[in-house]
């Protein structure tokens, strides 16, 4: 099965940088969307997070705020 997956990024984020790669590794293919360039995935982010915290990482809907507090629960959904 696929899995959606959308990572909202800045540049200078460490915790985006592995989170990325941790999806790259396992072969899945991931929407990367910078906030600090993308007004619009900016505000996109905000409305689903409630946050201005990256990196925000939404996988077949579910919302995560920050990446390795919430690896165990990430994977548990792909698997």
């Amino acid at each position: 099965m696929a899995h959606i997956i959308k990572i909202y990024t800045t540049p200078a984020c460490s915790h985006c940088k592995e989170a990325k790669q941790f999806f790259a590794e396992k072969g899945l293919e991931y929407e990367e969307l910078d906030v600090a360039s993308n007004a619009r995935a900016r505000v996109e982010m905000f409305g689903i997070a409630r946050t201005r915290s990256v990196p925000v990482i939404v996988v077949d809907g579910q919302v995560f705020v920050g990446f390795e507090e919430n690896l165990p629960r990430i994977e548990q959904i792909i698997g």
